[in-house]
């Protein structure tokens, strides 16, 4: 959840560190940033930036680097902007 009056700092900082620094350290790592169409707090809009590996092992990277830049993104940011993360596995149907 990012407070709207930094969407475009933040928008840059995804771009320019956290998106190329994620690629940099896995090499096969698809990243998809997504603005999510949900109702949310006024003032704020929520993002969603989902990085796909193509090893089991580039997980523990992912999550070793992300919460270093996340603590990065605090100290830039503060309390306007909320993280959280998740681990996905795809599930086949059918």
């Amino acid at each position: 959840m990012i407070d709207n009056s930094i969407t475009d700092d933040w928008k840059q900082w995804m771009n320019r560190n956290y998106i190329p620094t994620m690629k940099d350290l896995v090499k096969e790592l698809r990243v998809e940033l997504y603005e999510v169409m949900a109702v949310v707090q006024e003032g704020n809009t929520n993002y969603s930036c989902q990085m796909q590996c193509t090893k089991p092992e580039d997980i523990d990277t992912v999550n070793k680097y992300n919460a270093i830049l996340v603590d990065n993104i605090k100290g830039k940011f503060g309390d306007k902007c909320l993280t959280f993360s998740s681990i996905l596995n795809e599930l086949k149907l059918g």
